[in-house]
């Protein structure tokens, strides 16, 4: 069992899936796992026994990448797939188009007719987004974890008065129009169904 640790960088939770799903179809490959080394998910790599001991030393604003697998070549063969996996798309742009935005606010006034955004950043940085957002008029799908709960009802309380929704923080799927947002299967349409908020947040 070995593992891969990149200090202070981040990737959202959809991309590690896609990346822990491609890692465990290799051949030889037991078990592996791409996360944000969380307390929550260093806990559950090391129930699944996939926590090395650098594992174990990462911090929650580190990536990290586990892979138990046949033999230590098999093993070694997935953690270069991963890097490759993430190199990809970190590089995946095509070059020579306009600089992105940077900044929740200059990607609304590019977007133009946006309604709603969707932040998957690190816990501690996602209500200041979340914020901005509403300040640019959005609805906000955040899907985040470890939002402190004084933000979580900063949030909702602002977005309310703004007559804007805030779904999350957590909020792994949602279906709005007939789009999936962050986790979401192919249904057929129907009535509508109703949100509802996590329990923790009518603790006002």
């Amino acid at each position: 069992m070995i593992a891969l640790v990149r200090r202070d960088a981040y990737a959202d939770s959809v991309a590690l899936m896609r990346v822990s799903t491609e890692l465990r179809a290799l051949s030889g490959v037991v078990a592996a796992a791409a996360v944000m080394a969380t307390d929550l998910n260093r806990e559950q790599l090391r129930k699944a026994g996939l926590l090395t001991d650098e594992a174990a030393a990462a911090g929650a604003g580190d990536l990290l990448v586990a892979v138990r697998a046949e033999s230590r070549a098999a093993a070694e063969a997935a953690l270069e797939r991963a890097a490759a996996l993430l190199a990809e798309r970190r590089a995946g742009a095509p070059t020579g188009r306009a600089i992105d935005p940077r900044s929740v606010l200059s990607a609304a006034r590019r977007a133009g007719d946006a309604t709603l955004a969707l932040i998957s950043v690190p816990g501690p940085y996602a209500a200041a987004e979340a914020q901005a957002a509403l300040s640019a008029g959005l609805h906000v799908f955040l899907f985040s974890d470890h939002v402190p709960l004084a933000d979580e009802i900063g949030l909702k309380r602002r977005a309310a008065a703004l007559g804007l929704l805030v779904m999350g923080p957590e909020c792994g799927t949602s279906i709005l129009g007939g789009i999936g947002l962050g986790f979401a299967n192919r249904v057929r349409r129907g009535g509508s169904g109703s949100w509802v908020p996590r329990a923790r947040a009518s603790k006002r």
